[in-house]
C-alpha cells in the first residue's frame, strides 16, 4: 500500500530523541494504518519486539497490528506488546505482585485472582442480595438485576479509571443531585456496596478491574524498581485512539513520553464516544501538547465532504459548534427514504433501498444500517425483508448478555435438563425450563428445525412437570408416530442421539460446566446435521459460554470450597438471572461477511470504527438518539475527571450534554461514511406512539438552513 505524505511522516518519525509525535485528523484518514506501518518498520530495522508497546483503546483494535506484524518481513515477526491499558495493568500487577501486595493491604503469599465483569457481578450479588432482602437496600428502584449490579460496579470502575478514591463516590453523586431526597439514600447504599466489595477483594486477593487499575496507578507506577523496568522494557510507544482512553491510561502515556526513545500518538477529531466507559477526549488533548511534533491528516482518505457537510449542519442545528466549518448543501450526500406511517413500512422501505444499492453495484458488506437501539424485533424484521431480496444481515451487537443470546440460552437450558436434580432460583423464584425454552434448546441443538416444529417436539419431549428430555423411542404410540411425520424422521434420529447422551451423562458423576459443554459440543452438537455443525454464530455463542464458565470456575472456585456440580449450578443460576456479559474477542469478528449488510447501534458502529459506502439511519424520529441510559446509581459526567465536585447537575447541564453527545455521534457517523446517507423514519414508532425526536427536528432545521443559504 502506498502511503500518503502525512502517513509517511508518521512512519519515518525519529527513532530517538524526537520528543513525541501526535497525529490528529478525522476518522478514516489513515492514522491507524500509518501506526501499523511504523510498527512493521521498527521491527524490520532490527529492534527487539519486546521493546515495542502498542496501546489500543479496546481489544478488537489489536487485530490490525497483529495482522500487520505477522505479514511483515521483519527478522522477528510478532512479539510486540499490543494491549489495552487494562490488559497491561493486569499483566504487570501479576508480574510485580510481591512488590505491592502488602502495602495495598493484600496477602503477598497468595496469588491474586483476576475477576471478569461476570465474576465481579457474582461477588457483588453475594453482597447485595442479603442487603436487599434483610435491610431493604434499593427498595425505591425498579431495576433489573444486571443493571443494578453493573451500575454498582461501574462506580468502582469510574473511581479507578478517573483516579479518585472509591470512598468518594457518595460525596460526588450526592453533591450533584438536585432531585428527590430518596435518591441520596440509594447513593449511600451504592457507596456501602462498593466498600463491601472492595473489602472482600482485599481479604481474598480478588482483583476486579477497579482494584487492578488502582494497584497499578497508585502503588506500582510510583515504585522506583518498576519505573526502571518500564524504562528498560519499552523503548518505542505507539498509542491509537488516545481520545477513547481513560484518564489513568493517559497519565501513563504522559509518564512514558519522555522516557521512550520514540512515541507516536493518534487522536481522532471529534472522538471521545466512549464517555460512558470513562473516555476523556480533553485529557488526550492535554497529553498531545506534551509532544514536540504534530501532523494533521486531511480527509482525503476519509468520508466524502458532503457527508461531513450534512453532519456540520446538523451540529449547528443542535447549537453545537461543528468540528470544521464546511460550506455547501447538506442535502447533497443525503437521501430521505419514502414517508412511512408505520414502523414496519420504514423497515420495508429501507430494505428496498438497500436492494437497489446492491443492484447498482455497492457490495452488501459496504452498507450499514444504524439505529439508536437494535431490538430483536428490528433484527428479525430487517433480516426477513432483506432475505426476500437475497441479501444477508450481520448483527454487530457485542453487548448482548449471554442469556439474551438465543444459542447460549438454548445451551443453558440443555445444561439444566442434564442436571434434573438442581434447584435453580432466578429472581428469588424456583426456575424450571418452560416448554418454550425447551423448544428453543431443541431448535439450537438439532438443526433444520424451525420454531413451529420445535414447539411441537417440545410438548412431547418435555411435558409439563418434566425435568429432563423424554426417551421418545419408548413411546411408539400414535401421538409419537404422527409427531415424527410432522417434525421429520431425520430430526427424530438427532433427537434420540441428544436425549441418550444427556441421559447417559445424568447417570455418571457431575462434571464441571466447561467439561460438560465441551463434551456436549464435541460428541453431539458439532456432528453433521446438528445445530452447531456449520453455524458460525451458534459456535461463537458456545465458545463464549465456555470461556465465561471457565473464568467463573477459576475465579469463584479458588475462593469458595464448592464442588464442581455446585459451581456449575451457581453459574447457570447467575446467568439466567441476568448479568452484564464480559466482552470476548469472539464477539468481534474481524470483518463482516461479504454478502451481508451490517446492522448496528450507532454507538457500537462508531466505537467499532467501521467504514461504509452507504449508511442507513433508521428510527430518525426516536428519542433514543438523544436519551442517555437511565442510570439512577451512577453518572458518567459527575464521576468524570472534568466535573467539579459540589457543582449541581441541573437541566441545563443535562441539555448541554445531550446536544453535545448527539452532535458528536452524528459527526462520528458521517466521517465514517464514504458515500451516501439514507434517512429513514416513520410517523409511528414500533410501539405505535407518534415520534418526532430531537435528531429528526435537527435534520429538518439543517435542511431548512441549507435551502435558505442555497
Amino acid at each position: 500500500m502506498e502511503l500518503l505524505p502525512g502517513q509517511q511522516r508518521i512512519v519515518q518519525f525519529a527513532r530517538r530523541g524526537g520528543g513525541g509525535l501526535v497525529a490528529v485528523g478525522p476518522p478514516g484518514t489513515g492514522k491507524s494504518t500509518a501506526l501499523a506501518a511504523r510498527l512493521v518498520a521498527l521491527a524490520s530495522e532490527g529492534r527487539r519486539p519486546y521493546e515495542l508497546l502498542v496501546l489500543v483503546a479496546q481489544r478488537a483494535q489489536a487485530t490490525r497490528y497483529e495482522r500487520a506484524s505477522a505479514l511483515s518481513r521483519a527478522p522477528t515477526r510478532g512479539g510486540a506488546e499490543i494491549v489495552t491499558y487494562y490488559g497491561l495493568c493486569r499483566r504487570l500487577v501479576g508480574l510485580f505482585w510481591p512488590l505491592i501486595a502488602e502495602q495495598a493491604g493484600m496477602d503477598p503469599r497468595g496469588e491474586p485472582t483476576f475477576l471478569t465483569i461476570e465474576t465481579t457481578q457474582y461477588h457483588m450479588w453475594q453482597i447485595v442480595a442479603p442487603l436487599m432482602r434483610e435491610e431493604g437496600y434499593f427498595a425505591e428502584l425498579a431495576i433489573r438485576r444486571d443493571r443494578l449490579l453493573s451500575q454498582l460496579i461501574d462506580n468502582l470502575n469510574k473511581s479507578a479509571l478517573v483516579g479518585f478514591d472509591h470512598t468518594d463516590i457518595y460525596a460526588r453523586l450526592r453533591s450533584a443531585w438536585v432531585g428527590d431526597v430518596d435518591r441520596i439514600k440509594t447513593y449511600w447504599q451504592a457507596q456501602d456496596c462498593a466498600a463491601r466489595l472492595r473489602s472482600l477483594c482485599r481479604e481474598r486477593n480478588l482483583l476486579d478491574l477497579s482494584l487492578t487499575v488502582e494497584l497499578f496507578d497508585r502503588y506500582l507506577l510510583p515504585e522506583p524498581t518498576f519505573q526502571r523496568y518500564l524504562q528498560a522494557r519499552y523503548r518505542h510507544l505507539l498509542v491509537d485512539n488516545l481520545e477513547e482512553n481513560v484518564p489513568v491510561a493517559q497519565r501513563l502515556v504522559s509518564w512514558l513520553l519522555p522516557h521512550c526513545d520514540s512515541a507516536v500518538l493518534a487522536i481522532d477529531e471529534g472522538g471521545g464516544h466512549r464517555i460512558f466507559l470513562g473516555a476523556d477526549a480533553d485529557g488526550a488533548d492535554q497529553v498531545a501538547k506534551e509532544c514536540s511534533a504534530r501532523v494533521e491528516l486531511t480527509a482525503a482518505a476519509a468520508g466524502l465532504p458532503d457527508a461531513r457537510i450534512f453532519a456540520a449542519a446538523v451540529s449547528r442545528a443542535l447549537r453545537v459548534p461543528p468540528l470544521r466549518e464546511l460550506g455547501g448543501d447538506p442535502r447533497q450526500a443525503v437521501e430521505v427514504l419514502p414517508d412511512a406511517k408505520y414502523w414496519v413500512g420504514m423497515v420495508r422501505n429501507a430494505a428496498q433501498q438497500i436492494a437497489d444499492q446492491v443492484r447498482a453495484g455497492v457490495p452488501a458488506h459496504r452498507i450499514a444500517v444504524v439505529a439508536p437501539y437494535v431490538s430483536e424485533v428490528l433484527r428479525f424484521t430487517l433480516q426477513e425483508e432483506l432475505r426476500s431480496h437475497g441479501i444477508g444481515l450481520f448483527l454487530l451487537r457485542p453487548s448482548t448478555t449471554l442469556r439474551d443470546q438465543y444459542a447460549a440460552r438454548g445451551l443453558l437450558v440443555l445444561t439444566a435438563l442434564a442436571h434434573s436434580g438442581w434447584t435453580l432460583r432466578v429472581q428469588n423464584d424456583v426456575w424450571r425450563p418452560s416448554q418454550a425454552e425447551v423448544a428453543l434448546a431443541l431448535e439450537v441443538a438439532l438443526g433444520d428445525l424451525d420454531p413451529l416444529r420445535a414447539r411441537m417436539l417440545a410438548r412431547v419431549a418435555a411435558p409439563a412437570g418434566a425435568r429432563s428430555l423424554q426417551d421418545l423411542a419408548m413411546h411408539a404410540g400414535g401421538d409419537t408416530a404422527s409427531l415424527w411425520e410432522q417434525v421429520g424422521f431425520q430430526v427424530r434420529e438427532r433427537y434420540q442421539a441428544l436425549q441418550q447422551w444427556l441421559a447417559a451423562y445424568a447417570l455418571g458423576e457431575p462434571q464441571g460446566l466447561v467439561v460438560f459443554l465441551t463434551n456436549l459440543f464435541g460428541d453431539v452438537l458439532s456432528r453433521a446435521g446438528f445445530g452447531l455443525h456449520d453455524d458460525a454464530d451458534r459456535v461463537r455463542a458456545c465458545a463464549r459460554l465456555i470461556e465465561s464458565a471457565a473464568k467463573f470456575t477459576a475465579a469463584v472456585g479458588r475462593g469458595d470450597a464448592l464442588e464442581r456440580g455446585e459451581l456449575a449450578r451457581r453459574y447457570v443460576e447467575l446467568v439466567l438471572g441476568g448479568i452484564a456479559s464480559a466482552e470476548y474477542l469472539t464477539d468481534w469478528p474481524t470483518e463482516p461477511p461479504q454478502d451481508a449488510v451490517v446492522l448496528s447501534t450507532a454507538f457500537a458502529y462508531v466505537t467499532r470504527d467501521l467504514r461504509s459506502e452507504v449508511q442507513v439511519w433508521l428510527d430518525l424520529g426516536a428519542e433514543g438518539w438523544w436519551d442517555r441510559p437511565n442510570q439512577p446509581l451512577t453518572h458518567p459526567y459527575v464521576l468524570s475527571r472534568t466535573w467539579q465536585v459540589g457543582q449541581p447537575w441541573r437541566e441545563i447541564e443535562e441539555d448541554t450534554a445531550r446536544r453535545t453527545g448527539l452532535a458528536r455521534l452524528v459527526q462520528g457517523l458521517a466521517s465514517r461514511c464514504e458515500g451516501r446517507i439514507l434517512l429513514g423514519s416513520s410517523e409511528l414508532g414500533v410501539d405505535g406512539a407518534e415520534q418526532s425526536g430531537p435528531l429528526q427536528r435537527a435534520v429538518l432545521r439543517a435542511f431548512a438552513a441549507g435551502r435558505a443559504h442555497g
